[in-house]
C-alpha cells in the first residue's frame, strides 16, 4: 500500500486483516465499523456516545460496550446507534437518553433493511416496508401510523424523506427551509402526516429513483430515461 494514500491515524489503529464497512458521523462525533464486527469511534463523547470512560476522544478509539459483531451505524447529536446481523436483530443505542431515545428502544431490529438518525430520533427500515422510529417528535419527526410501504428513505437532522414502492416521494417532520417541499404549516412543520414531493423531471418523464436529507437540506435525482 502506497503509504502516503494511507493516514498514519488509520494505520494505528484498524487491524491489518480488517476493512472500513461503514462510517457514520453525527454534529460532534464519528464512528467506524470494521468487517471484523470491531467499531471506534472519537470526537466529543462526554454523553457516552463513545462507550466509556465518558469524554472528549481525540484519536479512534475502541467501544467496548457492545456484545455483537457490528454491521452498521448512524449518529445522532448526543447518541449512536448500532446494530448487528439483520437476521439476529441486536442493537444498541449509546449515549444520552434525552428524548427517551435509549428507553423506548424496542427489543429488537431484526428485519432491518436500513437504519438512520436524527439528531433526536431513531429509524429503522424494515425489509418488509414497514418503518419504526422513536425519540424527538416535537415536529413530528416520527413516523405516522399508515405510511404506504417504504422502499428507500433519507434522514437529515430534523426531517425525513421516504421513496414509496410505487415512486412518490413523502417528506415529514421540520420543514421551515423548504426541505419537505412548499406544503407546510405556519410553524415550518410539514403538514399532517407528511407532504409529498414531486419532481419537475416528472413532467417530462422521468422518475425519481433516489433520495438524501442532509441539515435542513434534501436531494432528489431521477432517472435518465
Amino acid at each position: 500500500m502506497n503509504e502516503s494514500l494511507c493516514p498514519p491515524l488509520a494505520r494505528a489503529f484498524m487491524p491489518e486483516d480488517a476493512t472500513i464497512i461503514d462510517i457514520a458521523s453525527g454534529l460532534q462525533h464519528t464512528i467506524i465499523v470494521l468487517s471484523n464486527g470491531e467499531v471506534y469511534g472519537w470526537g466529543n463523547g462526554r454523553k457516552g456516545q463513545l462507550g466509556e470512560p465518558a469524554g472528549i476522544v481525540s484519536e479512534p478509539r475502541k467501544i467496548d460496550a457492545v456484545n455483537f459483531k457490528v454491521k452498521r451505524a448512524v449518529c445522532g447529536r448526543e447518541f449512536t446507534y448500532l446494530v448487528g446481523d439483520q437476521n439476529r436483530g441486536q442493537h444498541v443505542v449509546l449515549g444520552s437518553d434525552k428524548f427517551c431515545i435509549r428507553s423506548m428502544a424496542p427489543e429488537s431490529a431484526m428485519g432491518w433493511k436500513d437504519i438512520g438518525a436524527s439528531w433526536g430520533s431513531i429509524f429503522v427500515l424494515h425489509q418488509s416496508g414497514k418503518m419504526i422510529s422513536w425519540g424527538r417528535n416535537d415536529h413530528g419527526q416520527l413516523a405516522s401510523r399508515g405510511l404506504p410501504l417504504i422502499a428507500k428513505m433519507a434522514v437529515g437532522s430534523e426531517h425525513v424523506l421516504a421513496l414509496t414502492a410505487d415512486g412518490t416521494v413523502l417528506a415529514w417532520g421540520w420543514g421551515e427551509h423548504g426541505n419537505c417541499g412548499p406544503d407546510v404549516d405556519k410553524e415550518g412543520d410539514a403538514k399532517s402526516p407528511w407532504s409529498e414531493i414531486k419532481s419537475l423531471d416528472e413532467e417530462v418523464g422521468q422518475s425519481i429513483i433516489g433520495i438524501g436529507a442532509g441539515c435542513a437540506t434534501s436531494w432528489l435525482w431521477t432517472d435518465t430515461a
